[in-house]
């Protein structure tokens, strides 16, 4: 049975076409990417904010940092009377807060609502056990706070892109308790969220909040 063998020279004057091929196929890719880069990129930032259709609540729980973001956000919606209280949990103190060189970040939210108009009546400062240091331990001292004081409805404060990771965070903690949670994404007053790539700021908020998502979703499913 004769064989057949495969020239050589054949097969190698395929090689410049299909490396054109390819190399063609990506900078298409490329310059599709760049022409649409707007769209896409806000569609990337949008993922990240969880944005609820706002109805009076029992209470508006604010969470900490960004001190120039959610308290502001949070008094807007307290005027608007959505609910008749806003709730904090105790933050952590820090070294330098403890030496007294800078106040607690749950003392400056609080100053900053009182300060825009919010009675100090109406605003409650969770405990916790040496204070809260992250979003999970911000959702337990909710719980026990919704079981205690029987709250059926929450308007949870956050920066805009920090809401879906805190959607899940609470979702999580929360789970197996007959409340309704809105998030409200408070916007961020320093650089535009549509087109956050344009800004450093938020440039890197959104790159942290992917990375924190990621973490997360990886650390505790």
């Amino acid at each position: 049975m004769p064989s057949t063998k495969r020239d050589p020279d054949s097969a190698s004057k395929h090689h410049p076409l299909r490396n054109a091929l390819i190399v063609s196929a990506i900078l298409l890719l490329v310059i599709c990417l760049y022409a649409f880069r707007a769209p896409i990129l806000t569609g990337v930032g949008d993922y990240l904010i969880v944005s609820d259709r706002l109805q009076p609540a029992d209470v508006i729980f604010v969470l900490n940092s960004e001190v120039n973001v959610r308290p502001f956000y949070a008094t807007d919606l307290y005027q608007q009377g959505l609910a008749p209280f806003i709730a904090i949990a105790r933050s952590e103190n820090s070294p330098v807060v403890k030496l007294g060189l800078v106040p607690n970040d749950t003392d400056i939210d609080v100053r900053v609502m009182e300060k825009l108009g919010v009675p100090a009546s109406k605003i409650v400062i969770l405990p916790f056990p040496g204070g809260v240091t992250s979003t999970f331990d911000e959702a337990d001292a909710l719980r026990q706070y919704i079981e205690t004081k029987g709250i059926q409805r929450v308007i949870v404060v956050t920066s805009a892109f920090h809401t879906r990771r805190a959607r899940w965070i609470l979702d999580r903690q929360l789970a197996g308790l007959p409340v309704i949670l809105e998030m409200a994404p408070a916007p961020y007053p320093n650089f535009d969220q549509t087109t956050w790539w344009q800004d450093e700021n938020g440039l890197i908020t959104v790159n942290n909040e992917y990375v924190k998502l990621v973490y997360y979703l990886f650390k505790y499913h």
